[in-house]
């Protein structure tokens, strides 16, 4: 039986070799487009911040006794000013607190006397010629009158001044101020009441400290 030619036996080594390099070419891409490993990231855990920080770092305990309406010990920020410690005793209105500096900054233990105006007229009487009843004064001479503390004219007063009031912050002396541009001079104390921020509580504890002249 005759054998039938084959065409494509010349050509069976081209097709192979043209096979093993689309072989490799497919290889070569797959490599390049396969995705890459993800690194593996290790993060340390994050550092726990106190969310409470202990109040007692922060805060001062002061003792004010005198002439005060609430003697005792009181608590504050540690910035706090001898205005401050007033404040939360109340000044009675017979405290001399103009031998007092009232920015004066504060620390943990402080013990603050309030004087009263009584006490000083007390000490100088000590000094004057004994007389028979020590509660009558000497015959041929007058009784000696305590001197009024200084009183902060809110017609004059600074900012710095006004701040150093209890209970008056930088904000609030800043609207004093601006009340007294826009209205002119305070024609008497109780127009404090009229400035946003000074209620009648406040208002109790500034009128024997200020005056209008």
């Amino acid at each position: 039986m005759p054998t039938v030619p084959d065409p494509l036996k010349p050509y069976r080594l081209y097709i192979a070799m043209f096979v093993l390099n689309l072989a490799i070419v497919v290889g070569v891409i797959a490599l390049l487009y396969r995705e890459p490993p993800r690194p593996v990231v290790v993060s340390a855990p994050p550092t726990r911040v106190p969310t409470s920080i202990s109040k007692a770092s922060t805060r001062i305990r002061v003792t004010v006794s005198g002439a005060v309406n609430d003697p005792g010990t009181f608590e504050l920020d540690s910035d706090a000013r001898l205005a401050d410690a007033l404040q939360k005793a109340g000044v009675k209105p017979e405290a001399d607190i103009s031998k007092l500096t009232l920015t004066l900054a504060l620390k943990d233990g402080d013990k603050i006397v309030v004087p009263a105006r009584a006490t000083s007229a007390a000490t100088s009487n000590t000094t004057a010629p004994a007389a028979t009843n020590p509660a009558l004064p000497s015959p041929g001479t007058s009784a000696a009158t305590p001197s009024a503390p200084t009183k902060l004219n809110l017609n004059t007063a600074t900012l710095e001044e006004l701040d150093a009031l209890p209970g008056i912050g930088p904000a609030l002396a800043q609207r004093i101020l601006d009340y007294r541009k826009q209205n002119g001079s305070f024609k008497s104390i109780e127009e404090l009441k009229n400035v946003r921020g000074i209620g009648d509580a406040l208002y109790a504890d500034l009128k024997d400290l200020v005056t209008v002249q």
